[in-house]
């Protein structure tokens, strides 16, 4: 039996495969729309206000229960950073990239950790681990070929990642592109781990199988999330890499970039997942759309299945939804609660 731990370090006991009290349950975004309004935050200001935010993304870990408290809020910190146009969205919808670069010699990243969001984002590490210090406080950050699809366009990325199989000149042209973003997620990783990070969280969501062959993945991607991955250990700080869609045919790689832990989304099967990652943990891969509108008995039995299946840590597929509601977070952390309880 081991005895009980802080939400901080069961997560870390998880990622560095140590028993665990219980499976910790976590998220990889958390601007829900029922707690900026009870933390008396307000859009857009709470995407450059510190203080709004750990108010905000705090009461997932003070009151759902979540063993992480992440932010910033989305994937657009990197971009707007750079220059480029953001639709800020709305309370209850994400930022998102609106426009891209046309050669990789217009990224300009010298004053990068001077914009804003990013001033924000570290601030707002420090913040949380000054008043939460049990909470496993975590970085949501862009990888490297999400990223670098930002940089040039999603839909010129997908021509890209083909032509590059095929082609010498093209391979370099999308190396010089990606030596860019991950250049800029060196910068960003370095910040925010200095401010205070437990747990660098990276999304790769354009290195889905769903928008790159797999064959792309394994020439291009992995060695980009391996170098950004590696990097991060030196740093001294354990990493998550979370790639969107069904990612089976993939997750040998995922398993060998050197991630601590490989979060999946709910098309995965979860028994094939950890059986082809090995020793890597596999966290997942709860619906997110049932913190929306899920029974509690959907979100029991989801929770369990998932865990059942040799999931290391529950966790949505995609991020937690804007329109999540607060008992229905807290019956999913209650699940995975009492399935420790009968399991561990």
């Amino acid at each position: 039996m081991v005895s009980e731990m802080t939400s901080k370090e069961r997560v870390l006991a998880m990622l560095d495969r140590k028993p665990v009290d219980r499976v910790p349950v976590m998220t990889g975004s958390a601007m829900v729309k029922e707690y900026i309004e009870k933390s008396g935050s307000s859009w857009p200001d709470y995407h450059c206000d510190a203080e709004m935010m750990v108010n905000t993304v705090s009461l997932m870990h003070t009151d759902a229960g979540l063993d992480n408290i992440v932010l910033p809020f989305g994937m657009f910190i990197e971009s707007a950073a750079l220059g480029l146009e953001v639709k800020m969205g709305r309370v209850d919808i994400q930022p998102s990239v609106r426009s891209f670069f046309s050669k990789p010699e217009e990224v300009k990243y010298d004053n990068f950790l001077e914009n804003k969001y990013v001033k924000t984002t570290l601030d707002a590490i420090k913040l949380s681990k000054e008043k939460y210090p049990d909470a496993a406080i975590t970085a949501f950050l862009v990888a490297p070929i999400t990223l670098t699809g930002d940089l040039m366009g999603a839909e010129n990325l997908s021509m890209l990642s083909i032509k590059c199989l095929q082609k010498e000149k093209q391979m370099q042209k999308m190396q010089d592109w990606l030596s860019k973003a991950l250049e800029i997620n060196r910068i960003y990783a370095e910040a925010c781990v200095e401010a205070g990070a437990d747990v660098l969280y990276y999304s790769d969501a354009s290195a889905s199988p769903n928008l790159v062959m797999p064959e792309f993945y394994y020439q291009v991607a992995v060695p980009a999330e391996k170098e950004i991955g590696d990097f991060v250990h030196h740093l001294g700080c354990p990493w998550e890499l979370h790639i969107c869609g069904d990612t089976v045919p993939i997750i040998e790689g995922m398993a060998s970039t050197g991630a601590e832990c490989l979060s999946v989304e709910q098309a995965v099967n979860m028994k094939e997942a950890t059986k082809i990652a090995g020793d890597v943990p596999v966290v997942g891969n709860v619906t997110p759309l049932l913190m929306v509108e899920g029974t509690e008995e959907q979100i029991i039995d989801e929770t369990r299945k998932g865990l059942d299946s040799g999931a290391k840590a529950s966790m949505l597929g995609c991020g937690t939804p804007p329109l999540s509601t607060s008992d229905r977070l807290r019956t999913w952390v209650k699940a995975a609660a009492d399935w420790s309880a009968d399991n561990l």
